[in-house]
C-alpha cells in the first residue's frame, strides 16, 4: 500500500513537471485577430503572456503578426515567425475585422480556426468595426491581472446583461449556413469617445459599440451584434436590439424603460416567448407572444399600457431588422422545419425568402408591479 501511494506521488509530481515544462516552452495564445486588405491579403495576429513580464502591464503581452494571400498563408508565416509552438488550447476570443467578416469565404474562415491544433473552440469570436489587430491591441486587463481571465468576465458580463450575444466559436461553425438560426456575434469597436456628449439619445442602449455616450480610460467597447445571412456579415444590431432578442428568449437583466412621464420601469422576462408560424399562408407570418414582468419605483407607478406598446413596436421593429439583413437571428427556421416531414418538402419553401417576406404579429403582456 506505501509503494503504491509513493508511486502516485511520483507520478503526479512528474506530470506537473512535464505540465510546467510544456507551458515555459510553448506560446500561449489568448486572442487569435483576422484581418483583410483591400487588396484581399490575410493579416493574423495572436497576443500572448510574456514568460517573464517586466515593466508594467504594457510590456506583459506580446503580439505578433503575420500576412500572407491566405489564412493559411498567414498561418505559416506566423508559426514560421514566432519565438515558441503556438498553443491554442487557452484562446478566449477570435476577433475578425469587419472586412474579413462581410466577404463570402467568412464561414470558410470560421472552419479554418475552428480546424487549428488544439483550438478552444469555446471561445468568443467577436467582429470587430475598423481592424481587429487595433482591439486586440487596445484590451488591457482593467481589473486584475490576467487578461484571459478579464475578457472571459467581461463578455459573461455583458451576455448575461443582454446587451450582446454568447455565440462561441463551435456554435458559429456549427449555424452559419447549416442550421436553422442565423448566428450573431459580438460586435466590438474601439471608441475614440470623439463622438461622446453630454446630451446622449433618448435611450442609450440604441447604440453600437465604438459609439457609446461615455467616457473611460478602457477604449475598447463589446456593445451589440453582427448579424449574418447564412454566408456572411450582412449588419449589426444595438444593444437595446439585442436586448430585446433576449426577453423573446427569456433571460434579460438590465433591461430598463421609460413611459410617457418619465418613470423608469425595468423589464425583466416572464418567461420564453410562444412562436407560432403560419407557412401555409402567402407571406408567411410570423406571430410572437411575449411575456415581461416589470418592477419599478415604490410610489412612482408607470403607464403599463404605454410601456407595453412601446416593446410591441420595438420588437416588431427588431425582427423586421432583422428580415431585411436577411438574418434569423431569433431562430424562427427552428420552429419552421418542425412542421415538415422530409427534406424536400422543407426545401421547396425556400425559407429564407419566405422568412424576409413575412408578416409580423407581435403581442406583448405586461405585469408591473414595485420593486
Amino acid at each position: 500500500m506505501k509503494k503504491m501511494i509513493v508511486f502516485l506521488l511520483l507520478s503526479a509530481f512528474l506530470l506537473t513537471g512535464c505540465a510546467a515544462r510544456q507551458l515555459e516552452e510553448d506560446l500561449l495564445v489568448i486572442v487569435l485577430t483576422v484581418d483583410r486588405s483591400e487588396s484581399g491579403d490575410v493579416t493574423v495576429s495572436v497576443k500572448a503572456p510574456r514568460s517573464a513580464a517586466s515593466g508594467g502591464e504594457e510590456k506583459s503581452y506580446l503580439m505578433v503578426e503575420a500576412t500572407g494571400l491566405t489564412f493559411s498563408d498567414a498561418m505559416t508565416m506566423l508559426n514560421a515567425a514566432t519565438p515558441r509552438p503556438l498553443n491554442f488550447s487557452q484562446s478566449r476570443e477570435v476577433i475578425i475585422g469587419e472586412d474579413a467578416a462581410k466577404r463570402e469565404d467568412f464561414a470558410r474562415l470560421l472552419q479554418q480556426i475552428d480546424a487549428l491544433p488544439r483550438f478552444r473552440c469555446s471561445a468568443a469570436v467577436i467582429v470587430c468595426k475598423g481592424e481587429a489587430r487595433a482591439f486586440s491591441k487596445a484590451q488591457k486587463p482593467y481589473v486584475g491581472t490576467r487578461l484571459s481571465r478579464y475578457t472571459e468576465t467581461t463578455l459573461t458580463n455583458y451576455a448575461g446583461k443582454g446587451f450582446t450575444p454568447k455565440t462561441t466559436l463551435c456554435d458559429g461553425v456549427r449555424d452559419l449556413g447549416f442550421g436553422f438560426c442565423d448566428p450573431l456575434f459580438i460586435l466590438g469597436a474601439v471608441n475614440d469617445f470623439s463622438g461622446a456628449t453630454s446630451s446622449p439619445a433618448e435611450n442609450a442602449l440604441d447604440s453600437l459599440a465604438g459609439n457609446l455616450p461615455r467616457k473611460s480610460e478602457e477604449a475598447v467597447e463589446v456593445f451589440g451584434a453582427a448579424a449574418t445571412d447564412g454566408v456572411r456579415v450582412s449588419g449589426y444590431l444595438t444593444g437595446y436590439e439585442m436586448a430585446l432578442l433576449h426577453l423573446m428568449e427569456g433571460h434579460v437583466e438590465a433591461l430598463a424603460l421609460r413611459d410617457g412621464q418619465d418613470n423608469t420601469l425595468r423589464v425583466l422576462a416572464a418567461r420564453p416567448a410562444e412562436i407560432r408560424l403560419e407557412l401555409s399562408r402567402k407571406p408567411v407570418l410570423l406571430s410572437v407572444r411575449v411575456f415581461c414582468e416589470g418592477q419599478y419605483t415604490p410610489g412612482h407607478p408607470v403607464d403599463e399600457a404605454f410601456i407595453a406598446e412601446k416593446l410591441r413596436q420595438d420588437i416588431t421593429a427588431v425582427i423586421r431588422h432583422l428580415q431585411a439583413l436577411r438574418c434569423d437571428g431569433f431562430g424562427f427556421g427552428c420552429h419552421a422545419v418542425r412542421q415538415y416531414l422530409t427534406v424536400q418538402d422543407w426545401e421547396q419553401l425556400h425559407w429564407r425568402d419566405a422568412y424576409c417576406s413575412a408578416d409580423v404579429d407581435v403581442r406583448v403582456e405586461l405585469r408591473c408591479m414595485e420593486n
